[in-house]
């Protein structure tokens, strides 16, 4: 049995050992690559940069080409009734909306309400939202018309 065991633990040693060489053998000659690269390539810059770039390819070519474009212009200006959104009445609801509904909305607006599998505060998704309703505030009214509160 003790014998089985220094043969066992001899080659542990003769096992590390051959790694250890390797490993500096391998890092001598990367040392011994990399000063002969060093020597025979030169480190200046070259003196006149190379500035274009000769391809190949046809659709990889620069073209100059004119398109002209029509415009029209018009006499009356029209409003579109559809984009007036009362944008102050639908931050106050976003503040008053309870933590469910929030989180509710957030989702459905494709806000992550969870970050690394915790919830994110409600402030953090609040601001989301109002910067959402910013952008897009016919989809953000019409998902908090859904889910709002009814008023008792």
């Amino acid at each position: 049995m003790e014998n089985t065991q220094i043969v066992l633990n001899t080659l542990i040693i003769v096992l590390m050992l051959a790694f250890a060489i390797l490993i500096t053998y391998d890092f001598c000659v990367g040392l011994v690559d990399l000063w002969d690269c060093q020597s025979q390539g030169s480190n200046s810059l070259p003196s006149k940069p190379n500035t274009e770039i000769n391809n190949t390819l046809p659709y990889l070519k620069p073209v100059a080409k004119f398109v002209p474009v029509n415009t029209v212009r018009t006499k009356y200006l029209i409003m579109n009734t559809a984009n007036n959104v009362d944008i102050e009445s639908l931050q106050q609801l976003i503040q008053k909306l309870p933590q469910p509904r929030i989180r509710t909305a957030a989702r459905r607006l494709g806000i992550a309400d969870r970050v690394d599998g915790k919830y994110q505060k409600l402030a953090v998704l609040r601001t989301q939202i109002e910067a959402k309703l910013k952008t897009q505030p016919q989809q953000v009214e019409r998902i908090l018309n859904e889910i709002k509160v009814p008023a008792n």
